[in-house]
């Protein structure tokens, strides 16, 4: 089981090459959706100068749909990595089982971690239509007020120091003994296993890919930053102290934008 159990943590190379190939992928989609979705600027009057410039214009129908595929994306491209050791378990298990259509099982779970992580992309695309039609976000995207960044890395700092966070890290980690004791026999089982498998990295990373929201998802820097976060926590020895360090950097940057 030990062994399994490493082989599982360490994932087929072809499994993890395609899985960064998807994330290259999602990340040109998000880039290009991103460019996209920028409505046209609406020119400033002559008369009765305004400090915070024009209003926004509403978004359309079309460009809240590439909003949406934009930030589906996103989270795709930056979650992918914690999603891969666990397709590799899952297709491992069926195999060992014998299960009819045992081909189709690992797709049916990662179609479940799609699902998930697409209906947390539509709630994070309403903030967004929210923020903008209220004027809070610039030409990036991104909140106006510094304020709002920093209470997003406050709360994503102090959170990497909670238990639950270290556990539901521990199992993004290793879900091979999990997924072995929770496993169903029906065919469906997989995809809600993958949706649940999905829930649990939400649950260990929710706020901290809130960060592109506050920062910008056209910002390269977060971006690149939260995502070089999400594998080091998973690839680590030490992933709790670097979770902890990673905390400690979050909340000295929140405070540092919130008492400038």
């Amino acid at each position: 089981m030990n062994a399994s159990v490493l082989e599982e943590r360490a994932g087929p190379p072809v499994a993890m090459a395609l899985a960064w190939l998807a994330l290259l992928t999602c990340a040109c989609w998000a880039w290009l959706a991103f460019q996209g979705a920028q409505p046209e600027p609406v020119p400033a009057r002559l008369s009765g100068p305004s400090l915070h410039g024009p209003p926004p214009a509403p978004l359309r129908s079309g460009q809240l749909l590439l909003v949406f595929a934009m930030w589906t994306a996103l989270y795709v491209a930056l979650l992918l990595p914690a999603a891969v050791g666990a397709v590799a378990a899952v297709d491992r298990i069926a195999r060992r089982r014998s299960l009819l259509g045992s081909g189709l099982t690992p797709w049916l779970f990662a179609l479940g971690c799609l699902l998930a992580w697409t209906g947390f992309a539509a709630i994070v695309t309403l903030l967004h239509w929210t923020l903008h039609d209220a004027g809070m976000l610039d030409a990036t995207l991104a909140v106006r007020h510094p304020a709002a960044t920093g209470l997003v890395l406050v709360a994503a700092g102090a959170w990497q120091w909670t238990s639950s966070k270290h556990a539901c890290l521990q199992y993004c980690r290793a879900p091979f003994p999990a997924l072995l004791a929770g496993w169903g026999r029906g065919r469906l089982d997989a995809l809600w296993q993958g949706a649940e498998h999905a829930r649990t990295v939400l649950g260990c990373y929710w706020l901290i890919v809130l960060l592109p929201l506050a920062g910008g998802p056209g910002n390269p820097a977060m971006v690149a930053a939260v995502g070089f976060l999400l594998l080091a926590e998973l690839r680590l020895r030490d992933s709790t102290l670097a979770a902890c360090l990673a905390g400690l950097g979050m909340v000295a940057w929140g405070t540092r934008l919130l008492f400038p």
